[in-house]
């Protein structure tokens, strides 16, 4: 267990203590020189040696279904049109992501938050009153894993490639047992309990 670790545990343990669970926004638009760095608290605090301003907003539950992706929205004050100024000054936000970390007030000197997500824009509201950040998961979220998919019956190794290892004549291969055995053949002769043949 690291220091990190044992003070938080400590703090959480306490019957009474006088710090708060404090959630910070690092808003990043590309396009703005300055990250958009706030913290749902009533006074403005330094963590990380960066100054987090005090500034209102909320956090809905995350939404998920069976077609969609998990999101989640942020609503942020609009009231004195701060957000949405710096939202018109990057002309857009496309490639937009939010980071969301949660540290306890009583351990500021700590570098590591309690917790830490990284999402990304989906897209971005604003009105008079809110600018309202719609956040999905990267599009990593979405690639097929794991990333190599094994089967008996083909291999996956591109023609003529390192891991294949043939550079002969041919032109074209079938991926087939049969014809790779002499080389290096990519697929899994035991998934199935039989070879595949030609």
């Amino acid at each position: 267990m690291n220091q990190i670790q044992l003070a938080s545990i400590l703090e959480k343990n306490k019957i009474a203590s006088t710090g708060a669970i404090l959630i910070l926004l690092e808003i990043i638009i590309p396009g703005l020189a300055e990250h958009i760095r706030v913290v749902l608290n009533n006074e403005d605090i330094t963590w990380n040696s960066q100054t987090w301003i005090a500034f209102p907003f909320e956090l809905d539950e995350v939404t998920e279904s069976k077609t969609e992706l998990p999101s989640l929205n942020i609503k942020i004050s609009n009231i004195n049109r701060v957000i949405g100024g710096y939202v018109e000054q990057a002309n857009g936000t496309t490639g937009a992501s939010v980071i969301i970390r949660v540290v306890d007030s009583e351990n500021l000197a700590l570098a590591i938050p309690e917790l830490e997500e990284i999402f990304f824009c989906q897209q971005i509201t604003v009105d008079v009153n809110y600018v309202t950040i719609k956040l999905g998961a990267d599009a990593a979220a979405t690639l097929r894993r794991p990333f190599d998919i094994y089967t008996c019956r083909h291999c996956r190794w591109r023609f003529k490639s390192v891991q294949c290892g043939y550079n002969g004549v041919e032109t074209v291969c079938n991926k087939t047992l049969t014809r790779c055995k002499a080389i290096r053949w990519g697929g899994q002769v035991g998934i199935t309990g039989k070879l595949y043949a030609n």
